[in-house]
């Protein structure tokens, strides 16, 4: 499945959210890929570090290399499509080669999550009608709202469902617009709620996924929860023995086995 995660503004924590959800997804089993959609702006590769790769999608999109060649496999299991830094790399880059390079490893991958630029543009079109769902990242903010609905409409107009919204940094402001509210607003269901959480700062501060971080902390559950959802094997992980270390994975999925099984 591929899935496009995309955001109507920038700051909202889609490339965060696009990075943990890869890696909840590979420590449940699944083979997964993220790629960095935003080209001009590329962020994703350095939540794994590799944002000093060579070749990078850029690479790829100038016809430099096969997309198998800029395809790195990151120490949580997760596979990794980034981007670099540099403007040159953008420059050379023709994004209409871009369907065409993510058909090419699809079907390869049990997930292909794109990290897709924030707003509306010749951009987010292409990732839109490439995937098979959306997942909305949004604040609970008014303006992240009225964005995110733009999305959606251009979603609609390109064929492609949203899968749900994920609502980010929930619970720094009392002021802030409620779950129900926003679903109403927007029309679709909250499938992860993310906490405000000083856990996901410091961990991209080391370069880092914040699950690999501190699988203890409260955003690592909340991204855990949307994999499952995802996976549309959700369990209630407030249920589950509340030990994260490594086997922490391994436990869940024997769990989900179980509660399918009977």
């Amino acid at each position: 499945m591929i899935i496009t995660v995309a955001s109507g503004k920038g700051g909202v924590g889609k490339t965060t959210t696009s990075a943990n959800l890869a890696v909840a997804l590979s420590k449940l089993g699944k083979k997964t890929i993220v790629i960095d959609g935003d080209i001009s702006m590329a962020n994703l590769g350095l939540i794994f570090d590799f944002e000093k790769k060579r070749p990078s999608i850029h690479e790829v999109l100038a016809e430099e290399c096969s997309v198998r060649d800029a395809i790195y496999e990151h120490r949580t299991g997760t596979y990794v499509l980034p981007a670099s830094l540099s403007i040159a790399g953008y420059k050379k880059s023709d994004l209409d080669l871009f369907p065409d390079v993510i058909n090419e490893i699809a079907d390869e991958y049990d997930y292909v999550i794109i990290d897709a630029p924030a707003g509306l543009n010749k951009d987010m079109a292409i990732h839109l009608a490439i995937a098979d769902k959306i997942l909305l990242v949004v604040t609970p903010e008014l303006f992240s709202i009225a964005d995110a609905m733009k999305i959606k409409e251009s979603s609609e107009m390109a064929g492609t469902n949203v899968m749900g919204i994920v609502l980010n940094r929930t619970g720094k402001d009392f002021g802030e617009m409620g779950p129900d509210e926003i679903e109403m607003i927007l029309e679709e269901k909250i499938v992860g709620l993310i906490p405000e959480d000083e856990n996901i700062r410091n961990s991209t501060l080391k370069k880092m996924d914040v699950i690999e971080y501190n699988p203890r902390c409260p955003s690592s559950k909340a991204y855990t929860e949307l994999a499952l959802k995802v996976t549309g094997s959700y369990v209630d992980i407030g249920k589950i023995e509340e030990i994260y270390n490594e086997n922490f994975f391994e436990k869940l999925k024997r769990s989900i086995f179980s509660k399918f099984k009977k």
